[in-house]
């Protein structure tokens, strides 16, 4: 799991997959940082996303580096009100600290997964792993 989260730190934007109203959606997104309660991600509380994940949240996040290499996590969300995660999350994303410099902290949902499967990907020689947390 130390590499996949290695990747992860290094290549933090990927691709957040979703479904809402049984259909899916992808956008550009962030993953921040990963402890001992699982991988944390944001969002602003007015975005579509939000309500797609109280509807289904079962959620695909994959990154790439530039040799095609890639992880992808799959897994079911949760959402975290700790004041602590908000706090991490601006100290460890230059991006949310752009996205919330004028906005309070009460605009920021936090979601996260506890538990998941992880497949890292090797181009060159077509290797995966898998991995669970």
């Amino acid at each position: 799991m130390e590499d996949i989260i290695k990747f992860l730190n290094i290549n933090k934007f990927g691709s957040l997959a979703t479904s809402g109203a049984n259909k899916p959606d992808v956008r550009p997104f962030e993953f921040v940082f990963y402890c001992d309660r699982g991988m944390f991600f944001y969002t602003s509380a007015s975005s579509e996303l939000v309500k797609q994940l109280k509807e289904n949240s079962n959620i695909c996040f994959c990154a790439t580096d530039s040799s095609y290499n890639y992880v992808k996590v799959n897994g079911t969300v949760l959402f975290s009100e700790e004041e602590d995660d908000k706090s991490k999350i601006l100290e460890k994303s230059e991006f949310a600290k752009t996205i919330f410099k004028d906005q309070t902290l009460e605009k920021m949902i936090i979601f996260y997964l506890p538990k998941g499967n992880c497949i890292q990907h090797f181009h060159d020689n077509n290797k995966t792993i898998t991995k669970e947390f």
